[in-house]
C-alpha cells in the first residue's frame, strides 16, 4: 500500500491561538490548530463554505500582559470538515501584500525558534514538525 506524502511547500508549526475570523457580514472566534507560511487550520464552532474568502485577525499576548499590534490576513477556505462537535477548517492565505507577507513570515520564525529576520527565508535546515501530532502524515 503506498503512502501519500505531504506535498505542502511549507512546514506546519502547532500553535493554539485566538483569532477572530470574519467572513461576509459574520464574524466568530476561532482557535489556530497550525500555521504555515502559506496558510493555517482552525477550529471553529461553525464551518465556513468552501471557496469562501474570510479575514484572519491574530492578536498575540504576552505574558506580562501585553499584546501584539493585530495581524489581518486575507485567505480562501479549501476544506472544512467536522471535529467532535467543531469544524477543522483548512485556509490558504491569499493576497497578502509586501508588508503583511513579512509580518506573518516574522511569526513563523518565532515558532519555529528562529531569529525573527525574514531575510532569512532561505535556511530550511531549521525546520521542525511536531512528532506528536496526531494529523501528520
Amino acid at each position: 500500500m503506498a503512502v501519500a506524502r505531504d506535498a505542502r511547500q511549507f512546514p506546519r508549526y502547532p500553535v493554539d491561538l485566538k483569532v477572530t475570523v470574519s467572513a461576509k457580514d459574520r464574524q466568530l472566534v476561532a482557535r489556530t490548530r497550525d500555521i504555515s507560511r502559506s496558510g493555517v487550520c482552525l477550529v471553529a464552532p461553525h464551518p465556513i463554505p468552501l471557496q469562501a474568502r474570510i479575514e484572519i485577525r491574530i492578536v498575540l499576548k504576552f505574558a506580562a500582559g501585553g499584546h501584539s499590534e493585530p495581524l489581518t490576513l486575507a485567505g480562501r477556505v479549501v476544506w472544512c470538515t467536522p471535529l467532535f462537535g467543531s469544524y477543522q477548517i483548512g485556509v490558504t492565505f491569499a493576497d497578502l501584500d509586501r508588508e503583511r507577507a513579512r509580518q506573518l513570515q516574522i511569526l513563523v520564525a518565532i515558532l519555529e525558534g528562529a531569529p525573527s529576520d525574514p531575510s532569512d527565508d532561505e535556511d530550511t535546515d531549521r525546520h521542525h514538525t511536531d512528532p506528536d501530532d496526531p494529523f501528520r502524515p
